[in-house]
């Protein structure tokens, strides 16, 4: 009987010997028009996760393929008969089922081309088709070469090694990071971080007022305090927008974004904004003090909503501080006394208990201050009109494809350079590993290690981006968390934000958790033997250098976030993760429960994050620990309001098994055997169900009728 998981030296020899690794260029004509080779692209396997965009997603991505900017690469397996999409589905579909009039650019997803929203493909003109043909892809290709070939099992492993590897360890940006990067120029951002640097006090006390006990904690932490600036330009503007418009809107962010910008651009003095600021902030925090004093429940909602009050007060020319009068003062505190359900922090961002707060807290200011905030709460015509001056302010499609030509037609060649080399520049102080908009080292020592594994195993890393600035500097657009597991690994400095010399957080560190060289595990770089060392340091990355000099609109922040900014990443311990490496024969029998009884057992409807199969998975996990001894300490039981609700203790543990059940035959049989007893549960659930003689509809009759259970 054939291995169900490839072996150590087995693998080894197949990496060895037998793959071939390739980069090419294509256009997007090239790979989308041709008809014969489109037919032999295969761009779902079996072992990829469902297409999971939506259409605001799917819409930023072809702003950037329009735009010209870089889109990381498709990673393909050529088996010779057909090619595989290993990794870049999501990409590969979303440019197919553009091209293929599928679906509108929606406006939520243009943050650039305001003018496409509502559009397809066909309804472009000439000039931005010809602009989406001809954009280059650049593509990382596996095939399987020497005779004799290797056997379906052995290629459909290897196929999901590469996958894996491709697709774990991804950290998409934080939306804090995002922000970071964004207003890396902006004045207004820049000082009121600066007088929270240096006035520790006010920072302390905004932390108290508007953020949980627990983010408190991390008030030491650089991305606590892009935290504390996101909710410092939604305060600043929030009072500028109806709370019925804004509580119903899909794109609050970009809202807030474009009045702040308008803000930032239009601030005459920044110092009076920020003192204007803080004092309303005090203002807030005399009121906590005297909840406090009478034992009054609150919540950073209560706070937020009190601010919000202040600087529609403060707009309509009203002294702020007559709401410290001990008469008003008072009858506040009685009113959040008496209304702090309305305040709930469950669900707190949805539409009808945001306006239930903002409505309820304008009551009470209409009430003792004698003024009508029906503006401030309801939607108008005379509002509309000014949102949409704001919102709409933006130039023509033609004239930034125009803008960014430069970059189109400059589109750099990749280049190599060895490890070794890396290492070189950074002591010439000519690389700038982390630029002012990166963010930290987000990625653990388990990545850390699967990136070094896979360069001793000689598969090909992603492109590092490079923006090579006028003065010559080379700073890391995307690629950042590569290189720090490299460097920190080898033990080598890199310049920081400030270019100062530093060290990875995790320099030294020792190998850990490699699934095929593991005996390496526990090793750090000065314990490999020579020959592995020379490997790391010869090893070639591949560079993409955007230079200044010759791409003067290029925009290196907007580069970072496009790379970045990665929507619906593959999580670990999930369905769509596991469906990635784990044995066939498991995944197929899952697969197929889920989709005989996908009309009413199922987890969620739109089943687009394969949340079925995990639930099955999950059962079949608990049917499974049934016979072991430690079978109680699955469950996590708990209650939450006046619900009791329980939940997986550890799918890390679910993980362990399936990756023993891939190794194992004995242990898949018997896995195999307990999706086959979740299946006769199911059976069994469905005659229960059923009370009586259903001829039609019986998936809906079933369905609701477990709901009611």
């Amino acid at each position: 009987m054939p291995e169900l998981f490839l072996k150590d030296e087995e693998i080894k020899e197949i990496f060895k010997n037998h793959i071939k690794i390739e980069s090419k260029v294509m256009s997007i004509e090239t790979l989308f028009a041709n008809e014969r080779r489109t037919k032999n692209t295969v761009y779902d396997p079996y072992y990829q996760r469902n297409y999971v965009w939506d259409n605001d997603k799917a819409s930023y991505f072809i702003e950037s393929v329009l735009l010209g900017t870089e889109i990381p690469p498709l990673v393909f397996f050529n088996t010779g008969k057909h090619t595989e999409v290993i990794d870049g589905r999501q990409r590969f579909e979303t440019i197919k089922r553009f091209k293929d009039n599928n679906f509108h650019l929606t406006k939520k997803g243009l943050s650039v081309f305001n003018d496409l929203k509502k559009k397809s493909f066909d309804d472009c003109d000439d000039n931005l088709q010809d602009v989406f043909w001809d954009t280059k892809l650049r593509i990382i290709e596996f095939s399987v070469i020497n005779e004799p070939r290797l056997d379906e099992r052995k290629e459909d492993q290897i196929k999901k090694e590469i996958f894996r590897r491709y697709n774990s360890g991804i950290t998409p940006l934080k939306n804090a990071e995002i922000e970071k990067a964004i207003y890396i120029n902006d004045d207004t951002t820049t000082y009121f971080k600066k007088r929270f640097k240096e006035d520790k006090e006010d920072y302390i006390t905004f932390l108290d007022l508007f953020f949980s006990e627990r983010e408190k904690e991390t008030k030491g932490k650089a991305i606590t305090l892009e935290k504390a600036m996101q909710k410092v330009r939604l305060f600043l503007v929030l009072h500028n927008l109806p709370i019925n418009y804004y509580s119903t809107l899909k794109g609050r962010k970009e809202v807030i974004q474009r009045f702040f910008e308008n803000l930032s651009n239009s601030v005459s003095d920044v110092e009076v904004l920020y003192e204007d600021f803080m004092s309303k902030v005090r203002i807030v925090e005399t009121i906590k003090l005297n909840l406090d004093q009478h034992g009054v429940n609150h919540n950073k909602l209560v706070f937020e909503c009190i601010y919000w009050a202040l600087s529609i007060m403060e707009k309509e020319k009203i002294n702020i501080n007559s709401v410290l009068n001990s008469g008003i003062k008072d009858e506040l505190i009685n009113f959040i006394s008496n209304n702090i359900h309305i305040y709930t922090t469950e669900n707190s961002h949805f539409y009808k208990e945001m306006k239930e707060r903002y409505a309820g807290t304008a009551s009470f200011f209409e009430k003792h201050l004698g003024i009508n905030l029906d503006m401030y709460i309801k939607n108008n015509a005379e509002k509309q009109k000014q949102l949409k001056v704001v919102m709409n302010n933006s130039p023509a499609t033609s004239e930034i494809i125009e803008e960014f030509e430069s970059l189109r037609l400059n589109k750099p060649d990749a280049s190599t350079t060895t490890i070794d080399d890396i290492c070189r520049f950074m002591n010439r102080k000519r690389f700038l590993l982390r630029p002012s908009y990166q963010r930290g080292e987000s990625i653990n020592k388990m990545k850390s290690s699967a990136i070094i594994e896979s360069i001793l195993l000689g598969i090909k890393l992603p492109p590092i981006f490079i923006y090579k600035r006028t003065d010559g500097i080379s700073e890391v657009v995307d690629g950042q968390q590569r290189l720090l597991s490299i460097l920190g690994f080898i033990g080598a400095e890199f310049l920081d934000e400030e270019s100062n010399r530093t060290l990875s957080d995790k320099n030294n560190y020792k190998l850990n958790k490699l699934r095929i060289l593991d005996e390496l595990n526990g090793k750090a770089y000065s314990d490999l033997d020579e020959e592995y060392k020379d490997k790391i340091l010869d090893f070639n990355l591949s560079l993409v250098t955007i230079d200044a000099k010759i791409n003067p609109q290029f925009d290196p922040i907007d580069l970072f976030i496009r790379l970045n900014n990665k929507p619906y990443p593959i999580r670990e311990n999930t369905f769509e993760m596991w469906n990635s490496y784990i044995d066939i024969e498991i995944i197929k029998k899952i697969k197929g429960i889920a989709k005989k009884h996908d009309k009413w057992f199922y987890s969620r409807l739109q089943n687009t994050r394969m949340e079925n199969e995990e639930l099955l998975t999950t059962l079949a996990y608990f049917e499974f620990k049934k016979d072991y001894p430690d079978s109680n300490t699955y469950l996590d039981i708990y209650q939450r309001n006046d619900k009791i609700n329980f939940r997986v203790k550890s799918k890390t543990d679910i993980t362990k098994i399936l990756n023993t059940a891939s190794e194992q035959e004995e242990i898949k049989n018997k896995f195999l055997k307990s999706i086959g007893k979740v299946e006769s549960f199911i059976r069994k659930l469905k005659v229960l169900l059923v009370e009586k003689d259903v001829r039609d509809n019986l998936d809906e009759y079933l369905k609701k009728e477990l709901d009611i259970l």
